[in-house]
């Protein structure tokens, strides 16, 4: 089965917001075997809508539209698909009542042009909105199911989730199609690069029934997407339990979380298991180490605060750095870094300290110390510490963002006590 998604709306077109429904529903088709082999996005005009439409009718075996489901004039979506499915439009009473409801407990007066969003094409069958007032609904245009949703993403997630992965289920085995059911886990990995993960799990699927590894770099760390797919959803379970041990084994300590985890919860974690409490120390950074952290709902458990320490004044001020060694070494340095580490962990009394200087860019490098130079130390119990020295190429921003992932990722090492480090 191939699919076409389009995406409607004059934002989209002229670069204001970035597609993200198309990404996601394709990866979502191919969780159902199903190969997205066209993407379109059109203007809010009739005559554009009608176009990319009828293109994608009749190449493809399911289309999938996003936009045009609103209140206002440029909401064209429905009209279209009724003028070329040949029938008129109606309400949908279950969607006019969900919205008054709505609109009732909300104290909002309903206007007419509200109720444009509960319209569907005659006939339509209507899949709803569980998190939104316009309902998504599909339509059969020259024997093509033609499947309109929001643009909201939200809604969107909603309404795939609820409805549209049973209902293309059910489209496939109409057609006569095997319908293999999958099981994935996506492993999470920080401070390697793809191809060297890539060449750590040569061969660790190898003889695995209908396994693939797919990688993917989201800035900035790397996923591998394990995939196994059989018409037993069981035993595609478990052959992806037979491989994932010896997945973690070749990724090792760089591997931090899987499926929707991320690099700060995964720290987090650690550190409330461990019962070990953590504090920042910030230069270049200038406080995104504390926002990642405290981006985790109840990161208050574990992290005890941080000092923000732009200009070697502050750093001597608020965390104790000698005026020595700023003098004979800079503040992009191993002797700084380590004294701001020790320094915030003293004055906070954290268990752990972690800290960041660094040369983020665009001036300020010198030939020993060129722009994206970063030296990163943590300070732990019993003395132990750890220090980093980086040199990254790259924007200003994306200087900061690994410096600031690499300072959780050094907090995690520490707490892996006996872990390479390298």
């Amino acid at each position: 089965m191939l699919g076409e998604i389009v995406t409607i709306g004059d934002e989209l077109c002229r670069g204001e917001i970035v597609d993200t429904n198309s990404s996601w529903l394709a990866e979502k088709l191919w969780d159902l075997d199903i190969t997205v082999a066209w993407m379109t996005s059109c203007r809010d005009l009739q005559a554009d809508i009608g176009r990319a439409l009828k293109e994608a009718i009749g190449r493809a075996d399911l289309v999938l539209v996003s936009g045009g489901l609103g209140p206002t004039e440029d909401d064209l979506t429905v009209d279209v698909v009724a003028a070329l499915a040949g029938v008129g439009t109606a309400e949908d009473a279950e969607a006019r009542a969900h919205m008054e409801a709505r609109y009732r407990a909300a104290n909002f007066r309903l206007t007419p042009n509200n109720l444009e969003q509960v319209l569907v094409p005659e006939g339509a069958r209507v899949l709803g909105n569980p998190v939104g007032l316009a309902p998504a609904f599909e339509v059969a245009i020259g024997g093509v199911p033609v499947v309109c949703m929001p643009g909201i993403p939200r809604e969107l997630h909603a309404i795939f989730e609820r409805s549209l992965r049973d209902r293309i289920v059910e489209l496939r085995e109409a057609r006569g199609e095997k319908v293999e059911r999958i099981a994935r886990r996506i492993f999470r990995v920080f401070g390697k690069s793809e191809s060297h993960i890539a060449a750590a799990l040569t061969g660790v699927i190898d003889g695995v029934k209908g396994a693939s590894l797919h990688y993917q770099v989201k800035f900035p760390e790397t996923l591998v997407k394990v995939v196994v797919r059989d018409r037993d959803e069981a035993q595609a379970a478990a052959r992806l339990a037979e491989v994932d041990g010896k997945i973690r084994a070749a990724l090792g300590p760089r591997l931090y979380g899987v499926d929707g985890d991320s690099l700060p919860a995964a720290l987090g974690r650690r550190l409330r298991d461990a019962g070990w409490t953590l504090a920042t120390a910030e230069s270049c950074t200038g406080g995104l180490i504390g926002a990642l952290v405290t981006r985790v709902p109840g990161s208050s458990a574990y992290y005890v605060g941080g000092a923000v320490t732009y200009t070697n004044g502050e750093k001597v001020r608020q965390l104790g750095v000698s005026g020595e060694a700023l003098d004979r070494d800079g503040a992009v340095s191993e002797a700084c870094v380590r004294q701001m580490a020790a320094g915030i962990r003293q004055r906070t009394g954290a268990g752990i300290g972690v800290a960041v200087s660094g040369i983020a860019g665009p001036d300020g490098g010198t030939p020993d110390k060129p722009v994206g130079t970063v030296w990163l130390a943590v300070d732990g119990p019993g003395d132990r510490s750890r220090t980093k020295r980086f040199t990254w190429p790259g924007a200003r921003d994306q200087v900061r963002e690994l410096a600031a992932h690499w300072a959780l990722a050094l907090v995690m090492r520490q707490l892996d006590e006996g872990k390479d480090d390298a």
